[in-house]
């Protein structure tokens, strides 16, 4: 004897197909976040590459101010200008001062301008300036009028240089100084 129950038969419940993403979804998802991460990778390299660049900037402003205030210290006090060219200057200070020679010399080839103090004790020299491009000297008379001959008379000298940074693989910081010194005991 069979015994049913419709009640029983009708509380089961055929099994349900478990829900997953489509391939579709799937690629359309992987495609958005790959736009999403490529977005936020470019904007990442774009503000570092900012912030190494504003670095520069306040380095090369940093050392220059302080190299702009050795030489001018150096011509404020220097009784004589012993040589003069573009590209260099060597002066005398005062025999109170230690009578030393101090010589500025710009080189191209490694970018640097240096300074070195001659005296008794020997020669010191330091880098005043790397990453220089250009690097020019600039000498002016008591009347205030440009000098190219006799350069040991000038009464106040002008500097003029292009400081390069790279910043990660380019040439794109620069920062131009250009200041003139009158010499007090010439």
């Amino acid at each position: 004897m069979t015994i049913s129950n419709s009640k029983a038969a009708s509380s089961i419940k055929p099994m349900h197909r478990r829900r997953a993403f489509t391939m579709v979804e799937m690629m359309v998802t992987v495609t958005i976040l790959a736009i999403a991460m490529a977005s936020i990778l470019s904007t990442s390299i774009f503000f570092s590459k900012n912030v190494a660049s504003l670095g520069n900037y306040s380095t090369m402003s940093r050392d220059s101010r302080k190299a702009l205030e050795v030489l001018a210290r150096d011509l404020h006090a220097a009784e004589s200008i012993n040589a003069a060219t573009s590209a260099g200057l060597t002066l005398e200070l005062p025999v109170d001062l230690g009578g030393a020679l101090v010589a500025y010399v710009y080189d191209s080839s490694a970018e640097t301008v240096t300074r070195s103090i001659k005296d008794a004790s020997g020669t010191t020299s330091d880098v005043l300036f790397d990453d220089v491009s250009e690097f020019e000297f600039f000498y002016f008379n008591r009347l205030g009028n440009s000098i190219t001959t006799n350069l040991t008379s000038a009464k106040s000298v002008q500097v003029d240089a292009t400081l390069v940074k790279k910043v990660i693989t380019t040439d794109t910081t620069d920062y131009i100084i250009s200041a003139r010194f009158l010499m007090r005991n010439i």
